[in-house]
C-alpha cells in the first residue's frame, strides 16, 4: 500500500501532502472551529446525541443543545426572541417565510448582498428591487413608491470585501410596517462587545429589526439563527417550512457551539486578538502600496493589475507555501480579485511571513513586467 501523507489543517494553515502552508482563506474569524476545548466538547457529546438527530425539531430532532444554543445566543445578542435553524441560508429563507405570513410583499435588496437573500426572497414570493451598493437614500426612494409592506435586506458586513452597510440610515427609511434584515454572518463574533454583532457595535436598537447568521464562521461550529422581536421570529417558527421541514445541524456541532458562546461571554482574549490582527493586516497590506479599508472587519478584498498578472502571483505566492484565494465569488468588487481573511490565531509571525510572501512576489512581478 503506498504511503499517502493525509490533508489536515489548522485554523491558519493547511496541509496538502508533504506541504504545509499558511492560510488566509475562509471565515474561521476566531478560530474557534479549531479550539481544544470546542473539540473537546464535540467529541464529549457524540457520545451523548450520536451524529444526528435525525429529524425536524419540531417532531423528535430538538436536543438539548439545540433549544440551549437558540435561547443563551439570542440572550447574548440582546434580541427579544431566537430560531436556530441548519445554517445561514437555511435562517435568511426562513426568516422571510416569517415575515411573507406577516404580509410583507417586497423585498428591496443591496445589489451586492449574499445571493442567500435573493434566493429566500424568491421563494417568500416577494417582489424584488436591488438597491445601489451602501446607497440608503437609494433603497428609501425605492421604499418610499411601494405602496404594500416591504423589508430591506442586506448583509451587514460584506462576505467579499468586509464592507459595513449603513443600518442606521437604512433603519431610518423604514415605514411602519416595514423590516430591516441584517445578514450578520461577517460580523458575530467579529463586532460588537465581545462579538455581539454590527447591531451591537453600531448601536442599533429597533423593534423593525431582524439579524439571521451562521454559526460556523464567529462560533466555529454548525447551524443558524434568526433573531429579532418576537413576532417576526414566531412566526418564522410557525410557518417556515425551511425550518418545520429539515433536520437540524448534528448535536454535537451545536454543544461546540454553546462551548464557543461560553468562551465568548467569559473570556475576550480571542476578540481582541482579532483586532489586533485586523490592524496588522492593514498596515502590512499599505505597506506594500495596496489599498484597503478602515474597518475593524476581517475581509480585505483588493486586485492587482490584470486577471493574468492575479493568477501568477497567486501562484507565485502558493510556491512561497501562502493561500491567498483568488477569487470569483459573486458580487465581489470586481470579476477577480484577493480575498484576504484574518483570524485570531494567526501569529505575529504568521502575519510577518505574509508581509515577506507578498513584498518578494510583488517585487518578482515588477521585474517581469518592467
Amino acid at each position: 500500500m503506498p504511503n499517502i501523507p493525509s490533508d489536515f489543517c489548522t485554523a491558519t494553515t493547511i496541509r496538502r501532502g508533504s506541504v504545509e502552508f499558511l492560510s488566509f482563506g475562509g471565515c474561521n474569524y476566531l478560530g474557534l472551529a479549531h479550539h481544544p476545548d470546542v473539540i473537546r466538547t464535540v467529541q464529549d457529546a457524540v457520545s451523548v446525541y450520536g451524529l444526528s438527530s435525525s429529524a425536524s425539531r419540531e417532531t423528535t430532532g430538538n436536543a438539548r443543545p439545540h433549544a440551549m444554543l437558540e435561547s443563551q445566543l439570542t440572550e447574548f445578542c440582546n434580541h427579544q426572541a431566537g430560531l436556530l435553524v441548519p445554517d445561514g441560508y437555511t435562517a435568511n429563507l426562513a426568516a422571510l417565510q416569517g415575515l411573507e405570513v406577516l404580509g410583507i410583499k417586497h423585498a428591496l435588496i443591496d445589489e451586492r448582498a449574499h445571493a442567500s437573500l435573493k434566493d429566500a426572497a424568491v421563494l417568500a414570493k416577494m417582489e424584488i428591487h436591488l438597491f445601489n451598493h451602501l446607497d440608503a437614500e437609494h433603497a428609501r426612494t425605492l421604499l418610499h413608491q411601494l405602496n404594500a409592506p416591504a423589508v430591506i435586506l442586506t448583509d451587514s458586513v460584506f462576505t467579499t470585501n468586509g464592507d459595513l452597510a449603513p443600518v442606521h440610515e437604512l433603519n431610518d427609511a423604514l415605514r411602519t410596517n416595514d423590516w430591516l434584515l441584517l445578514d450578520d454572518c461577517h460580523g458575530l463574533g467579529v463586532l460588537g462587545d465581545h462579538g455581539r454583532g454590527t447591531a451591537n457595535e453600531l448601536g442599533l436598537i429597533s423593534d423593525q429589526l431582524i439579524v439571521t447568521t451562521t454559526l460556523a464562521k464567529g462560533l466555529g461550529c454548525a447551524g443558524g439563527i434568526v433573531m429579532g422581536v418576537s413576532v417576526a421570529v414566531e412566526s418564522a417558527r410557525d410557518h417556515s417550512i425551511a425550518y418545520r421541514c429539515t433536520t437540524p445541524a448534528a448535536p454535537p456541532l451545536v454543544a461546540a457551539g454553546l462551548e464557543a458562546l461560553r468562551i465568548l461571554k467569559t473570556d475576550d482574549s480571542l476578540h481582541r486578538q482579532l483586532h489586533t490582527n485586523i490592524d496588522h493586516v492593514r498596515e502590512v497590506l499599505r505597506s506594500l502600496g495596496i489599498a484597503t479599508h478602515d474597518l475593524q472587519t476581517s475581509i480585505f478584498a483588493f486586485t492587482i493589475g490584470n486577471e493574468s498578472n492575479m493568477k501568477r502571483l497567486e501562484q507565485a505566492l502558493l510556491d512561497c507555501e501562502i493561500i491567498l484565494p483568488l477569487m470569483e465569488y459573486p458580487n465581489g468588487p470586481a470579476p477577480l480579485y484577493f480575498r484576504l481573511a484574518v483570524n485570531a490565531s494567526h501569529t505575529h509571525e504568521q502575519l510577518e511571513q505574509l508581509r515577506a510572501g507578498l513584498d518578494r512576489v510583488l517585487n518578482t512581478e515588477s521585474s517581469v513586467t518592467a
